[in-house]
């Protein structure tokens, strides 16, 4: 009766080649068809749901999601779970930023 709908985001399993090649995983990735389905792109899961006839109770971890520009982002790779430390591709320079996406300077630790 409740089901929880995770938040996601782009990963580097999205970039993965279809069917991935299965060496890269200790055991077979499971594989869930979806072409049947009607979807939605760029609909909220909530309203997807809501069409299906299902009810949602609680949504968890929406309130601190924040829809940034991907572009703040390019040529920056991650070094954290916060996405607040990078490090810039082409000068391999440090680079710190808020949760808005906006540069700051390096936090006091």
């Amino acid at each position: 009766d409740n089901v929880i709908v995770p938040l996601i985001t782009d990963s580097l399993e999205w970039t993965l080649s279809s069917p991935p090649p299965l060496h890269q995983f200790d055991e077979p990735p499971l594989l869930v068809e979806v072409e049947h389905l009607d979807l939605k792109p760029g609909s909220e899961v909530e309203d997807v749901l809501e069409a299906q006839g299902e009810s949602i109770t609680d949504i968890v971890g929406k309130e601190a999601w924040v829809d940034n520009d991907p572009a703040l982002y390019d040529g920056l790779v991650p070094q954290n779970n916060e996405w607040t430390e990078f490090v810039d591709e082409k000068t391999g320079e440090w680079v710190y930023m808020d949760e808005f996406g906006q540069r700051i300077e390096k936090p006091a630790a």
